[in-house]
């Protein structure tokens, strides 16, 4: 029984000496690469910042024992003396209104598309291309994710196909759809608002409130220090926003700012009065360009800036920020991003290896930028041992030396 085990052991002993010297042979035979294409790439020198955002705004109050209906979407334009909200006395004449004006917005439609096909000669080739044109418009309001525009677009796309039907004979009785609409109309003929709440000042509707509209006073907003800013940030931490008491807010003007905490050397190369480029992280990274009122150019010795940046870009969106991720894109650099992993030394001159053709070859490399992961590389086309575009950098790889080849 001894010698039999004996025996199995030498067996598995043999079996991994031999696929050790296989693996070995496989590993020089067959080198496995990883590569990426180099294609332009367009990268920031930036600033990463926690904002606050100021605006001059004023809470309108929801009248008490009745329900308020705003007049206006997110981001409308009202003048002075213009309708904020309507009241009712309870929630079903509120809903009733609501129905009228539904109807109404339908008997106009059909009124409209009465009077448009009236006598219409239109022929079917020209009526399709207008479909087209309404399609297209349709799927790029879509791509650019512009509600406004989607719906609108729908609406012309709606109005074209059922001209269609009716050029090309299908039964659409317009009449009979517009009586019907106007008998539903009168049934709720009676149907009004109580009252309506005016503005006594121009300005942009949000239905949005967070109970931080006089946190900072807009006047003295440009005049923010460092324990300002922190103290404004740490109360909009601090303090959980519920159901407000206000059913929107006016905003009165156009220009408002981000302000916000930043180190002294990270700015060192921008100036009071210039424009840059503010990403939204939590926005899709959606950018706004404002100009730097102060803090571009703190005191010797200074470690921290407040840094006050101004906007007069305002839509439904930047009425409702407060507490916003920024990055603050202070240079835009063009060149070929790579993995900082891609970059060797070889006789004493920084590049990266390429792969053309199963032959290996060294491509020199200036370095714009770099990140912990990544590096920005100057591309100049006329260059005879640089980079060049589409090359495949090889990102993992051994035994690499230029000129060999490996199969």
């Amino acid at each position: 029984m001894k010698i039999k085990k004996d025996s199995i052991a030498i067996i598995i002993a043999v079996v991994l000496v031999f696929a050790y010297i296989f693996y070995q042979c496989y590993s020089v035979m067959h080198i496995s690469f990883e590569t990426e294409t180099a294609l332009l790439s367009t990268v920031y020198e930036k600033i990463d910042a926690t904002a606050l955002v100021v605006r001059d705004e004023q809470t309108i109050n929801a009248p008490s024992g009745k329900v308020t209906v705003p007049c206006l979407s997110d981001g409308d334009k009202v003048g002075v003396g213009g309708n904020l909200a309507m009241t009712f006395s309870n929630p079903e004449a509120a809903q009733n209104y609501s129905k009228y004006l539904e109807i109404q917005k339908s008997l106009n439609y059909y009124e409209n598309l009465e009077s448009q096909t009236v006598g219409q000669a239109a022929s079917v080739e020209s009526i399709n291309a207008e479909i087209d044109d309404n399609v297209d418009a349709f799927v790029r309001s879509a791509a650019a994710k512009n509600t406004e525009s989607v719906n609108e677009n729908a609406s012309k796309l709606d109005d074209t196909i059922l001209r269609r039907q009716m050029i090309i004979g299908k039964n659409v009785n317009l009449l009979s759809i517009i009586q019907d609409l106007r008998k539903q109309l009168q049934s709720f003929s009676g149907s009004k608002p109580d009252s309506f709440i005016k503005t006594e000042v121009s300005g942009v509707f949000s239905g949005y409130t967070d109970g931080f509209e006089r946190l900072v006073d807009y006047e003295k907003a440009e005049d923010m220090s460092i324990d300002d800013i922190n103290a404004a940030l740490k109360r909009v931490d601090e303090t959980k926003t519920g159901d407000s008491e206000y059913f929107g807010k006016l905003i009165t003007s156009y220009a408002w700012y981000f302000e916000c905490v930043v180190d002294s050397s990270a700015v060192m190369n921008l100036e009071n009065g210039q424009k840059v480029e503010v990403a939204l992280k939590n926005n899709d990274n959606s950018v706004i360009t404002a100009r730097i009122v102060s803090g571009a150019e703190p005191q010797a010795g200074e470690k921290k800036t407040a840094l006050i940046m101004k906007s007069s870009v305002l839509d439904s969106s930047i009425a409702s920020m407060r507490k916003e991720e920024i990055e603050i894109r202070t240079k835009s650099l063009e060149g070929i991003k790579a993995p900082a992993s891609a970059l060797h030394i070889s006789e004493g001159k920084k590049g990266v290896y390429v792969l053309v053709s199963s032959q290996v070859k060294f491509r020199e490399v200036e370095v714009l930028y770099s990140e912990d992961d990544w590096v920005l590389l100057a591309y100049d086309p006329d260059a005879q041992s640089g980079i060049r575009l589409y090359d495949q950098i090889i990102t993992q790889g051994k035994e690499l030396e230029d000129g060999k080849v490996y199969t």
